[in-house]
């Protein structure tokens, strides 16, 4: 009824979309309803050994799998809370963050600052 391999295949990229031993999936599965057609039971297809996870190795999926990827590696976080989790590209991540921490530092500073020269003016015009 099907062509040979698709249903290994099928299994094979369902491990690979939903990994088994990751518990953020199995979290986000948890969200569905349980009247839904999507459960736990795409997490019970084994995982991936590392050389099974190539894209050569996709036959019938190939196509749709190499467009995912390119989805992901196009998108960029918007939120910080997506920032925070996002570890693909790790230059642009420590350039946020030191970024953030700068701007951080420079406020705390500068609001010491203004504080302190506040009170040099207080002193300069009461002496006592």
């Amino acid at each position: 009824m099907f062509p040979p391999g698709l249903v290994e295949e099928t299994i094979k990229t369902l491990a690979l979309l939903f990994p088994q031993s990751d518990l953020q999936t199995q979290q986000w599965l948890d969200k569905f309803p349980s009247s839904s057609n999507i459960g736990l039971e795409q997490l019970q297809c084994g995982q991936l050994r590392a050389a099974d996870r190539h894209i050569e190795r996709f036959e019938f999926w190939h196509d749709r799998i190499v467009i995912l990827k390119q989805q992901f590696d196009k998108s960029r976080p918007s939120t910080l809370s997506q920032w925070w989790h996002d570890r693909r590209n790790g230059a642009q991540r420590y350039t946020f963050w030191v970024a953030v921490l700068v701007l951080i530092l420079t406020t705390f500073f500068g609001l010491i600052q203004s504080i302190e020269g506040a009170m040099q003016l207080y002193k300069a015009y009461h002496p006592n």
